[in-house]
């Protein structure tokens, strides 16, 4: 009975690598080549294919490249954008301040007005009195 199990486990397992074998054989079938001891392979090199494929990689490392000088360019742009933004708020501070000095200013001056605008009525007040006291007008 333990054989039994034991050809059930290989069964299984060998179910698992059906057609792995295929797989190798097909490939080395469609490729015949051969290396030396240095490493060469004797197979007919494809040099258009590995031009277009370096040609293409410098593409892409140069497009990498302007990708990484324009990010720089647009880092700095966002740098200087934001100094302006915090060198205007500044300025804006300094008027909101400005502005609140001004109204305190008015609001004195306001709070002062209706003396000023009462001085003519008290001067001609004062003037009467003056000439019931005295009896004498001034022109």
């Amino acid at each position: 009975m333990p054989e039994a199990k034991k050809n059930l486990d290989q069964q299984k397992s060998d179910l698992r690598l059906e057609g792995f074998e295929q797989i190798f054989d097909g490939s080395l079938e469609g490729h015949e080549q051969s290396a030396t001891e240095s490493g060469e392979s004797a197979a007919t090199p494809k040099i258009p294919e590995i031009s277009q494929l370096l040609e293409r990689f410098t593409d892409v490392v140069a497009m990498s490249v302007d990708q990484r000088i324009e990010s720089a360019k647009m880092s700095a742009q966002l740098i200087e954008n934001q100094r302006q933004l915090i060198a205007t708020q500044q300025i804006l501070i300094r008027l909101m301040e400005k502005s609140i000095d001004l109204t305190k200013h008015i609001s004195d001056i306001e709070e002062k007005l209706p003396t000023v605008f009462a001085l003519p009525r008290t001067v001609e007040s004062i003037r009467e009195r003056l000439v019931k006291l005295e009896g004498v007008e001034l022109d």
